[in-house]
């Protein structure tokens, strides 16, 4: 029932934007309420045996979608595929917690989960995912926000992410690739050879795109483990914490020998788990000279090249590290934007 919800919840999405381009083709407006009012006319006997709510749900998305799109904030929308981010949407009207293990979802019924919730507030909604073989329920709670500290923390840091290494700080705090990841992919790379020989449509293949789907899942599950305690660690101890606003998918293709050791360095995850973490988050521009500047004198080295990974400076000696040195340059530059625009604040300047 958990597949066979899901399932139909990406059939309406796909439905819908059939629809959508139907109409849209013929010259029609189409809305979110017309497609729910044509999918209770025209949808098939086996989708009534699901929750409703998430198949409305599905054209609530649709319209988001398409709203991102006309702003231009986003590409045309395109359809599902099957088993590629497989989940539904219940509301907290529809399902509810059982105990502290269990939950009640509609026409599906009580559920066993792996743990609890951590959080106390009121429930607000439900998004059930499924990652591999495995099932999830993300779980949204309003809770009552916390007073800050009287006495506010802004210790500045700065943040250089790489390839070589995916976080260097400017408090010499350095997060490398776990050592579980050159296992791992060798155990990802026999499987998918694996799977590359087995024939189409065959219970064994279909046996081997889930353990190659299993390992895809422990790799990024490694991954954000120790993205996850490194931005934790940043954020706990520093009150503002500076980073550049570097364009990772240009990175990925631009350079062949380092393209793999760019989108496996998770940049953007870092980013994005920073920028909700830290207290003051400042983002200085991708041109600003950070790796090419001295952050001892200031001199900037026109040519300095990829390979070089120690900073040499020509004018005042200085030698240190080319990612520390960059962090260096980060958290200067940042918590200088960070000063000007609190001492604007003050002064009434916007």
């Amino acid at each position: 029932m958990l597949a066979k919800t899901a399932g139909t919840a990406r059939y309406c999405y796909n439905w819908g934007l059939a629809k959508w381009n139907e109409m849209y083709k013929n010259g029609k407006a189409c809305s979110t309420c017309e497609l729910s009012r044509l999918w209770t006319q025209e949808r098939p006997e086996w989708a009534k045996e699901t929750f409703r709510g998430s198949q409305t749900k599905a054209f609530m998305f649709l319209g988001t979608a398409f709203s991102k799109f006309f702003k231009k904030q986003a590409k045309h929308p395109t359809f599902h595929k099957k088993g590629r981010r497989d989940s539904f949407y219940v509301d907290n009207a529809h399902a509810s917690l059982k105990g502290d293990m269990r939950i009640r979802l509609p026409n599906i019924g009580v559920v066993r989960m792996a743990e609890k919730l951590r959080f106390d507030g009121k429930i607000q909604r439900f998004v059930v995912s499924k990652v591999a073989d495995k099932w999830y329920v993300s779980i949204t709670v309003e809770m009552a926000d916390e007073p800050m500290p009287e006495n506010e923390n802004i210790t500045p840091i700065g943040i250089d992410v790489g390839s070589k290494h995916w976080a260097v700080a400017s408090n010499g705090d350095v997060l490398d690739s776990p050592k579980a990841i050159p296992a791992l992919e060798k155990r990802l790379k026999r499987a998918q050879r694996s799977l590359s020989r087995k024939q189409k449509a065959s219970r064994n293949r279909r046996k081997a795109r889930m353990r190659v789907a299993r390992l895809h899942h422990r790799i990024r599950c490694v991954k954000m483990d120790a993205v996850h305690k490194f931005t934790s660690r940043i954020a706990k101890n520093h009150g503002v914490i500076c980073c550049e606003n570097l364009c990772v998918s240009g990175m990925g293709k631009s350079v062949k020998s380092i393209r793999k050791a760019v989108r496996n360095s998770c940049m953007s995850e870092m980013r994005m788990l920073l920028m909700y973490k830290a207290k003051h988050y400042v983002e200085i521009d991708r041109f600003y000279p950070s790796s090419k500047m001295c952050s001892r004198c200031g001199n900037v080295k026109d040519d300095l090249k990829l390979s070089e990974r120690t900073y040499r400076c020509a004018s005042c000696g200085n030698v240190i590290g080319r990612d520390l040195n960059a962090a260096i340059n980060i958290r200067d530059e940042g918590f200088r934007i960070f000063t000007e625009g609190h001492s604007e604040s003050a002064c009434g300047g916007r």
